[in-house]
């Protein structure tokens, strides 16, 4: 997990001080963090509710980001299955996009039972957790007194554009990527970032369809 770290670090602190610069609380922007646990979400969250945003398109919004994880549970699943519910709960919990790989990966290379799988994902996820926690805090009460210039909110888009190249393997991927990312750009300035939600269908829509033409 040491790799992803540094990432981790400048998104949890832009995390913690948006809600706060929003006028928020620190307990409100440390309480979301716990909640959501998902960096995207939160900062989606606050942004809506500070522009007055009704709860259906915040509910939209978030859900939309969310999607990914969808399929990150549904591939690492029958690697799982076995355990508790109450196991499968925080697994599902502690899910992100630095874990979900680096198991997907090691899962299928290594002929670890059951403990050994619960025990990898949750040393990593802690690790992430505990982490990220400690980076919104310290973004929540410091925040406001870190120079503009130095622009950790560039950190985000560029934490994610590294575990997405990491998973472009085929040509499918690329045409999902690079559609995605065209549609969102045109639809930069639509409201309630409509134009991130429209860049994912699109996405997957011409994956799918490039998928199918290619047989």
């Amino acid at each position: 997990m040491l790799p992803f770290l540094p990432g981790i670090v400048p998104f949890g602190v832009v995390a913690g001080f948006t809600p706060v610069s929003f006028g928020f609380t620190w307990i409100d922007s440390w309480l979301g963090s716990l909640l959501m646990f998902a960096g995207a979400a939160q900062l989606a969250t606050y942004q809506l509710i500070n522009e007055d945003a009704s709860i259906w398109i915040i509910l939209l919004t978030v859900t939309a980001i969310n999607l990914r994880y969808v399929l990150y549970s549904a591939s690492i699943a029958p690697h799982l299955a076995d355990a508790n519910r109450l196991t499968r709960l925080l697994a599902g919990y502690g899910l992100s996009d630095q874990i979900y790989p680096i198991c997907h990966s090691d899962y299928r290379t290594h002929e670890w039972g059951l403990d050994e799988r619960v025990a990898y994902y949750t040393g990593g996820t802690l690790l992430l957790w505990v982490l990220w926690q400690a980076c919104t805090l310290i973004g929540a009460f410091a925040g406001q007194i870190i120079p503009v210039f130095w622009s950790l909110e560039f950190i985000i888009p560029l934490t994610f554009l590294t575990l997405a190249l990491q998973t472009l393997k085929t040509m499918a991927h690329r045409v999902t990527a690079i559609s995605g990312a065209l549609v969102s750009f045109v639809g930069l300035d639509l409201p309630y970032s409509l134009g991130l939600i429209l860049g994912a269908i699109s996405g997957v829509c011409f994956g799918v369809l490039y998928q199918r033409a290619t047989r």
